[in-house]
């Protein structure tokens, strides 16, 4: 799920030591590492659009990502607050704005405004970083493909692609456990509460006994439900959009 923030942050230093506008395109994430560049869909209309991360948030449970007014506006979820999203972190531009700032400076953004420019000692900053090279083996230097001035001046006005929308449910993920046993514990214990089930999964080669409540009818349902399944000390529940 995301939701969008604005004009009371507005002026104000981002996590990476940036000013906040709310009129230009960027995002907060909690641990993804900075710089960091998303890719975020709105699975509802199929809007679809490239940000930078530069803060960090959202802080409201069930949340993955905190995105701008404007990026917000973009995807199509300004007036409702709120919208399913997927996030798919864009490796090889990632590591490219990251090999720059390992050099302690941005070469090629001169022709951007003083506030504009990425700050790279920041503060509050993920320990997560990326290798500099990908999981394809190859490894990615920063005057690969775009500039880091494109990418930066591309991430900030935001370019929307449509992909076909996609047909979701809300669900709340309690854990997924190696023993059945462990798994029918935990649904026990939040029965009461709403229903849910256990579905067996494979992930990377071990499997494992998923367990949730829903599907949900909305969002603020699937808010309320959370409360009160974090309340029972499931402090690593979270909203799934699948």
């Amino acid at each position: 799920m995301a939701s969008w923030y604005g004009d009371q942050f507005a002026g104000k230093l981002t996590a990476n030591g940036e000013i906040f506008d709310p009129e230009i395109v960027s995002a907060a994430h909690k641990t993804l590492p900075m710089p960091s560049v998303v890719r975020v869909t709105n699975l509802d209309n199929g809007r679809s659009l490239v940000v930078r991360i530069n803060d960090r948030g959202p802080f409201v449970p069930g949340r993955i990502i905190d995105l701008s007014r404007e990026a917000a506006r973009l995807l199509g979820f300004k007036d409702a607050g709120i919208a399913k999203v997927r996030v798919k972190l864009l490796t090889e531009q990632s590591l490219r704005l990251e090999e720059l700032a390992k050099r302690g400076s941005f070469p090629e953004v001169e022709g951007l405004p003083e506030e504009a420019k990425p700050a790279f000692n920041a503060v509050g900053s993920s320990d997560v970083t990326f290798s500099a090279t990908s999981s394809d083996g190859k490894t990615y230097k920063a005057e690969d493909g775009q500039s880091a001035l494109e990418l930066l001046e591309r991430s900030r006005v935001g370019e929307i692609i449509t992909v076909p929308p996609v047909e979701t449910s809300i669900w709340i993920q309690l854990g997924a456990f190696h023993s059945r046993e462990n798994a029918a514990t935990v649904l026990k214990r939040v029965n009461s509460i709403g229903a849910g089930s256990i579905t067996q999964v494979e992930v990377k080669g071990q499997t494992l006994h998923r367990v949730r409540l829903g599907p949900l009818a909305d969002v603020a349902r699937a808010d309320t439900l959370l409360n009160d399944v974090l309340g029972l000390g499931f402090k690593g529940a979270r909203i799934i959009v699948d």
